[in-house]
């Protein structure tokens, strides 16, 4: 297995209690510092801001409150165990081009933007108000694009381009360069998926 691809993939449903123990032996303050996230002595939990939502992940209790699922717990936990305190490069790129990311984001692990484009694909406009209310930012890309704080030191950009008479929808995703530095490919993978999932569930039936 390459470096930097950590088997916690959601559908192998890998136990996390390795990495509860980890997080439970860790300071405080050190992970907070580390990954940009508040901690909340008296509850014992950090909060960790996700995707336009927010979790609250309590160590001692094995617990993560607020954005409900296997991939967010899984996403908040692995991140504020592999965070790093530094900042974004600033440098976007295609999630191929992180070291062994064209080994591993292909076969089983494309970047999901199949469900993207056919949410809209046809629809820019419930793109764009998607974006908005999960506070994306919007850039010059595409035929509309936003840069979004997945996570407090993971910055992604989601690139739309609509459906026209030549060509079917596309989108994309990009990454920064560094993301490889906070979180494991596999773990980017899933906050890709994600992101995806929120902005068309905020498009159809709204967003927990």
């Amino acid at each position: 297995m390459p470096p930097g691809v950590v088997c916690n993939l959601p559908e192998q449903q890998k136990p996390i209690e390795a990495l509860w123990d980890r997080l439970s032996a860790a300071s405080p303050e050190e992970v907070a510092d580390r990954a940009a996230v508040g901690y909340d002595a008296p509850k014992a939990a950090y909060r960790v801001p996700l995707c336009g939502g927010e979790v609250w992940v309590a160590p001692g209790d094995r617990r993560a409150d607020g954005m409900a699922g296997y991939e967010a717990t899984l996403l908040a936990v692995q991140y504020l165990l592999t965070a790093q305190a530094e900042r974004p490069a600033g440098e976007w790129v295609n999630p191929t081009s992180l070291p062994y990311g064209d080994f591993f984001f292909r076969g089983p692990h494309p970047m999901p933007t199949d469900g993207l484009e056919e949410a809209f694909g046809a629809r820019l406009d419930a793109f764009c108000a998607a974006a908005e209310a999960l506070g994306g930012r919007a850039v010059e890309m595409g035929d509309a694009a936003y840069e979004f704080q997945a996570l407090p030191r993971v910055p992604v950009i989601v690139i739309l381009w609509v459906a026209d008479d030549e060509f079917p929808a596309r989108a994309r995703f990009l990454l920064d360069k560094w993301a490889h530095h906070h979180l494991p490919l596999d773990a980017l993978w899933v906050l890709c998926r994600v992101l995806a999932k929120r902005l068309i569930a905020m498009a159809t039936r709204g967003v927990e």
